[in-house]
């Protein structure tokens, strides 16, 4: 028998929050809602203390960093063009590729013992 709050956060647990540098000026909040509604559950955008800046939450078992940023330029919000940014970027598509490969791997590993599949 499962306990209710443990399916609520089997749903959150893959939840990454990234923040990501932007170049488009003045982005109004009706705006982020759109871009909300057009992508899949598990998106929440939101807008740094500082305005060049978005905090984007996400399902990592689901989407990779690279189509937030597809889902974000669609709308015509871009991302600095920055050698460090490429960098980042290339960091969370790895790390999101490791989440959802181990969030679809069963069965999954527990404690210190290693799955045997």
């Amino acid at each position: 028998m499962s306990h209710p709050d443990h399916q609520a956060s089997s749903a959150t647990e893959y939840l990454v929050s990234r923040k990501v540098r932007i170049s488009t000026p003045d982005v109004s909040g009706a705006l982020l809602r759109q871009v909300e509604s057009h992508a899949p559950e598990q998106l929440s955008l939101r807008v740094s203390g500082r305005s060049d800046a978005l905090i984007v939450t996400y399902d990592a078992s689901a989407h990779a960093f690279s189509q937030v940023l597809a889902w974000l330029s669609d709308a015509g919000i871009k991302p600095v063009d920055t050698w460090w940014f490429h960098l980042k970027s290339s960091l969370y598509d790895f790390t999101d590729g490791n989440v959802a490969a181990q969030a679809h791997a069963r069965p999954k590993g527990c404690c210190n013992k290693i799955s045997k599949g």
